[in-house]
């Protein structure tokens, strides 16, 4: 990733038609090519600690340097998305960024109040969300400073650069 360690990278939202939100990032915003997991492999899921099994798919693009991240959940299952949508959420779902201690800044939000809304690792890397809801009025996402998330958005960023609109919607497996 070009983005500096600790920096916002990313900008996220909970959508109820992710082919819509996709027509609009890529049609009207001009952002993209958006790479989608489809039922993305979370591992090790937990809701404010007690364990949950969500199903998501999610789209990942560049408007320049920023990433864009589209969610849709396919279950009932508890979870911060859920909870999003039923609050009549609307807008940022959260923004994220990847400390380059992740334990030592995961540390730092739970002493400053925060509390783990949700964690899960992908491919072995661990995930948080932390409850950052009446500071900002969404959540706070942190990537561990890991190769599964670092090559998967770099991928997503070089192939942003010099897009010619050209496939704008693209699967990614992992």
């Amino acid at each position: 990733m070009t983005q500096p360690l600790g920096t916002v990278r990313q900008l996220a939202y909970v959508v109820t038609d992710l082919d819509a939100a996709l027509r609009y990032w890529t049609e009207t915003i001009g952002a993209g090519p958006f790479f989608t997991i489809e039922h993305c492999p979370l591992e090790d899921q937990k809701y404010y600690g007690a364990s949950t099994h969500l199903d998501i798919s999610i789209a990942l693009g560049n408007s320049g340097d920023l990433q864009i991240e589209l969610i849709v959940q396919h279950n009932e299952a508890d979870s911060v998305y859920r909870d999003f949508q039923e609050r009549g959420g609307r807008g940022a779902h959260h923004i994220a960024l990847m400390p380059e201690d992740y334990r030592g800044t995961y540390q730092r939000y739970i002493e400053q109040g925060y509390q783990a809304a949700f964690e899960c690792s992908l491919g072995g890397a661990p995930v948080v969300y932390f409850d950052t809801l009446d500071s900002v009025g969404h959540y706070t996402e942190l990537w561990d400073n890991n190769d599964v998330f670092k090559n998967m958005f770099l991928m997503v960023e070089n192939a942003a650069r010099n897009w010619d609109g050209a496939d704008p919607v693209r699967p990614l497996a992992l």
